[in-house]
């Protein structure tokens, strides 16, 4: 097969699809990245060939800072809102362009984008007889931002619930929708026939999600036949070593990892320095600190003596280890910490963690603190909570079965080999892999 890769030009919707990049070459697939032109020395690093959007694209994530200046003191979902139309649906152009030329010189039988790839769009508005196949790849939670599928919230009143619907549609999902159909009419399309925040996973021929079923809301797979859950996408392997403190921990002692990413650790205040002054006292406990690169001493208090710090650490290794992790809500964090049975306690509001950290509390696997300004105490309270109560980890143990039961590499080369053998026949597909094969 020949297959075009697009990828939004942010590094943490970048590196899953180079990870099925490598997969497909291994396999003997033609792969093309077609992303940012920031990101070229990323993609040239794994051994994938590159090829830049057209140069007035603009798609690379930091120029979102050309953008109108956001509001100080909006909430997570004018945030939302703000970066849908002021970037991705500003992008749109630019990447389907992008794509046209990219078919001239490499004409795929199948685009993979991100799930944030709203480029695919004017495509999937054409007729399908005229273009290639198109996949997308999940980045986050089904239908993020979508609000269809919201769960009942125990103790809070229906009344309450209709309101924020309501808010919800007023303040994100109307304005996206203009937004985007305004974008797609620009460039000759027809306006969407269906939600915009469902039309990522609703329109194209396949849907992958790197995730299991147990961790989304129910309505998400009845109602869309292309959504395909794959698992855990495995990432290129850039761990860290441990730091030399990891053999003189003692084991015996509860192990806690608290991370805010790194992107959205400027400041340690929201997180990591709450963790560390509500379990300092904590003797049964040691609390196990990543910076994600920045400085040790960007942390906004004093390093207790149950504590360890280091700019990165590596979770493939530590999460077998782990009794406890505590996050911001990054949703690749948090499935792996699933995928090994680890409870979580989640606080974040940014991007898209105020959604992954609702799944946590829906799915019975954790705690959301529903803020993104942690409070020690309640911190603390949640953790003992968490780490007492057995119902969290033996529910998180389930859901990492779930992710064991699958085979990530079998499922996506069978998916995707598969749309394609659909759509052109299998002797075509064969004969294309005996060549590549030699």
């Amino acid at each position: 097969m020949k297959i075009l890769i697009a990828a939004t030009g942010v590094p943490g919707y970048l590196n899953p699809l180079l990870a099925v990049a490598k997969l497909l070459m291994k396999h003997n697939h033609e792969v093309l990245v077609l992303t940012s032109p920031e990101l070229k020395v990323a993609v040239l690093a794994t051994g994938v060939s590159f090829r830049p959007e057209i140069p007035e694209s603009k798609t690379y994530f930091l120029h979102a800072r050309d953008t109108p200046k956001r509001p100080d003191t909006a909430s997570s979902m004018e945030m939302f809102a703000f970066e849908m139309e002021h970037f991705f649906a500003r992008s749109i152009s630019a990447q389907a362009a992008s794509l046209e030329l990219a078919l001239e010189k490499f004409p795929a039988d199948l685009i993979l984008a991100d799930s944030f790839y709203f480029g695919t769009l004017p495509m999937l508005m054409g007729p399908r007889s005229e273009r290639p196949l198109i996949a997308h790849l999940g980045m986050s939670v089904l239908n993020l931002g979508s609000g269809r599928n919201l769960p009942k919230m125990p103790g809070i009143f229906q009344e309450l619930q209709e309101e924020e619907r309501m808010r919800r549609e007023r303040v994100l999902l109307r304005p996206t929708q203009l937004a985007i159909d305004r974008a797609l009419i620009g460039l000759g399309c027809d306006t969407l026939p269906c939600a915009a925040l469902e039309s990522m996973a609703s329109l194209p021929d396949l849907y992958l999600h790197p995730g299991i079923e147990s961790f989304e809301y129910p309505y998400t797979s009845a109602c869309l036949s292309q959504i395909r859950y794959i698992g855990p996408i495995p990432l290129p392997s850039t761990e860290a070593p441990l730091p030399a403190w990891w053999h003189d921990l003692d084991k015996k002692k509860r192990l806690v990892l608290v991370t805010q990413g790194t992107i959205a650790n400027r400041d340690f205040g929201q997180l990591v320095g709450p963790t560390l002054e509500g379990l300092a006292k904590e003797e049964d406990v040691i609390v196990l600190v990543t910076t994600g690169g920045r400085p040790v001493d960007s942390i906004p208090c004093e390093i207790p003596s149950n504590a360890r710090v280091a700019p990165y650490l590596s979770f493939a290794q530590l999460m077998p280890h782990i009794d406890l992790l505590i996050t911001n809500g990054g949703y690749g964090t948090v499935n792996m910490a699933l995928a090994h049975g680890v409870p979580i306690v989640a606080a974040g509001l940014t991007e898209d963690k105020e959604e992954v950290s609702a799944h946590v509390a829906w799915a019975g696997v954790g705690i959301d603190l529903r803020t993104n300004q942690a409070d020690p105490v309640i911190l603390r309270k949640a953790v003992r909570e968490v780490l007492e109560t057995p119902s969290y980890r033996s529910r998180a143990q389930e859901l990492a079965l779930e992710f064991a039961s699958h085979d990530t590499e079998k499922e996506l080369l069978s998916l995707l080999e598969g749309c394609v053998r659909a759509k052109f026949g299998s002797a075509s597909l064969e004969r294309e892999l005996y060549a590549w094969a030699g």
